[in-house]
């Protein structure tokens, strides 16, 4: 169980299970058994559209971005807004701008992602997710190529996130950082808590 507005670390061995508790919970992986509540409420997530639809977003480990396209292809993948039956760039850049400011993403939007950092790849990934209003962010080992200044940056996020009343589920092994960030642990072991 995960409190609203929170940040709920997950934690565990290698093979424990997190990563795959998280793609169920994102809708990339179908459950053997069990049941997923969001808000009290039986939540099928048969997909990662389902799971989008009811508010859950989720930054994989591995980042999938596109290097030859820019941020702002990037940040609307799937969901351009179009005007006149055309994709709609100024419109794309009015609701990426206060998103990109939010996480101190301060970068022209036109730049190719293969021109980035690790970490600021990590934010373009992140704000694809903020972009769509979560209700549900799980971060999945979302620091383990970023360095301390970079991590500093995403906790701050975090915080701002959480205290919007954003949901934080976050996977990690480093545990220092955990007990930094998290107001809740749960720690996985050969698929259970």
């Amino acid at each position: 169980a995960v409190e609203a507005g929170t940040v709920h670390a997950v934690v565990g061995e290698n093979g424990a299970g997190k990563s795959t508790l998280m793609k169920i919970l994102a809708g990339a992986v179908q459950p053997d058994s069990g049941e997923v509540h969001i808000a009290g409420t039986p939540a099928r997530l048969s997909s990662p559209a389902d799971a989008r639809r009811l508010g859950v977003g989720i930054v994989y480990q591995e980042l999938s971005l596109f290097p030859d396209r820019s941020i702002l292809a990037n940040l609307f993948p799937d969901l351009q807004p179009t005007r006149y039956g055309l994709i709609d760039r100024a419109a794309m850049r009015r609701q990426a701008e206060p998103v990109l400011a939010r996480i101190g993403l301060r970068v022209d939007p036109d730049t190719e992602i293969a021109a980035l950092g690790i970490g600021e790849r990590q934010l373009v990934e992140l704000s694809r997710l903020l972009i769509e209003r979560p209700q549900v962010l799980i971060l999945d080992e979302p620091n383990s190529a970023l360095n301390e200044a970079e991590t500093r940056r995403l906790f701050g996020i975090l915080r701002e996130l959480s205290a919007d009343g954003i949901t934080i589920i976050y996977v990690s092994h480093r545990l220092e950082e955990v007990f930094e960030i998290a107001d809740r642990i749960t720690v996985m072991r050969n698929g259970g808590v």
